[in-house]
């Protein structure tokens, strides 16, 4: 008896001490970027503390270039097509490598479903550590009517108190929040403002793709008995299905909630502050989206957003309309590139980035 108790309370002990060596191990190490140099998070955000992280400790602060954007820039479209290797071919990874060859060291913040309140809501992040360029890719979805108020106009709970109060007001939810996941929210905010383990166990999650029960037994199916093209077929529906909002028939508002948040980052970061920014409406896959488009709302969208943008031509601001560029072979589905398309792009914007004319 005494013998298990004895190696009960070893066992305790050893783990707690486990917990604390590594608990200090990454006090020490993260704020030299160390984690950051070897491993690509882009494309995920999961907690304030550590975005503040990534601001201060990623990348160094001369010749900085603040990459924005949504899940164009990650890998998430390249690991559910299931490419080996995702996470080294991704738009972000090819940016990186392209600008460094021109002297820039370049940040990302984009992530997956990010949305313009989102990109609002990192002001105060950036301006606590300004860069010298941001390049900001927008894409249809950040405009769509289904973004417009309520929750889901923003991607990152933990964003909202960032944000203006007029604009907080916005997004509040239908139905308040129960008192169990107000109570979940602040735990976890908690955790990862004080806890460095804890936050840098969520993103380490993140840079391993993990599928859904089904997937992972479809996978296991097409191993045996070959690839069904009828999957294929009805995961590329379903995701028509989902993405058919973003461009039915349907204005975009100039007073609507994106549009709101896209004049003050620019306000505030072009001609307040007089950072250079690059603007890129990113690529479409028209032949994918094919009849779920509608033609003469897609035309008069992207002219809005060139009329909207162009006073600020004056105050530094470069805008490109980059819907029609790459032809469909280039992309995965409507709007994610291939491994070479992504490459392509980011030759692209570094030449754009660099001056030239593309």
């Amino acid at each position: 008896m005494s013998l298990n108790r004895s190696f009960a309370l070893g066992a305790v002990t050893a783990f707690f001490g486990l917990l604390l060596l590594t608990e200090v191990l990454l006090r020490l190490t993260v704020p030299t970027g160390f984690w950051y140099e070897r491993f690509d998070f882009s494309g995920d955000l999961t907690s304030l503390a550590e975005l503040r992280d990534r601001v201060r400790y990623s990348a160094p602060q001369e010749n900085r270039i603040l990459l924005l954007g949504d899940s164009v820039l990650g890998a998430s479209a390249i690991m559910e097509h299931r490419i080996p290797q995702g996470r080294t071919l991704t738009l972000n990874r090819f940016l990186t490598m392209g600008l460094v060859t021109q002297g820039w060291h370049s940040l990302s913040l984009g992530s997956d479903g990010m949305l313009l309140p989102d990109i609002e809501a990192l002001s105060p992040e950036i301006a606590a550590a300004p860069p010298q360029k941001i390049l900001l890719l927008l894409n249809f979805r950040m405009f769509s009517q289904e973004f417009n108020q309520g929750s889901k106009a923003l991607s990152r709970n933990f964003l909202l108190a960032d944000l203006p109060l007029d604009i907080q007001k916005k997004l509040t939810p239908d139905k308040p929040l129960s008192q169990e996941a107000q109570l979940g929210d602040e735990l976890y905010a908690g955790m990862s403002d004080h806890w460095f383990l804890f936050r840098e166990a969520q993103m380490a999650k993140t840079l391993w793709y993990y599928p859904s029960q089904k997937d992972f037994f479809q996978r296991l199916l097409e191993r045996m008995v070959g690839k069904n093209e009828s999957a294929s077929d009805l995961m590329e529906a379903a995701l028509k299905q989902k993405i058919a909002s973003y461009y039915q028939p349907y204005l975009w508002d100039k007073n609507a909630l994106p549009f709101t948040c896209l004049k003050q980052v620019l306000d505030q970061w072009a001609v307040q502050n007089h950072i250079p920014i690059t603007i890129v409406l990113t690529p479409q896959n028209r032949k994918f989206l094919g009849e779920y488009l509608d033609l003469p709302s897609f035309q008069k969208n992207r002219k809005a957003l060139a009329a909207f943008l162009k006073p600020y031509l004056f105050s530094g601001v470069v805008y490109e309309d980059w819907a029609d560029r790459y032809p469909a072979s280039s992309f995965l589905d409507h709007c994610h590139l291939t491994p070479k398309g992504n490459d392509q792009y980011s030759k692209d914007l570094v030449g754009l980035l660099s001056g030239g004319k593309q």
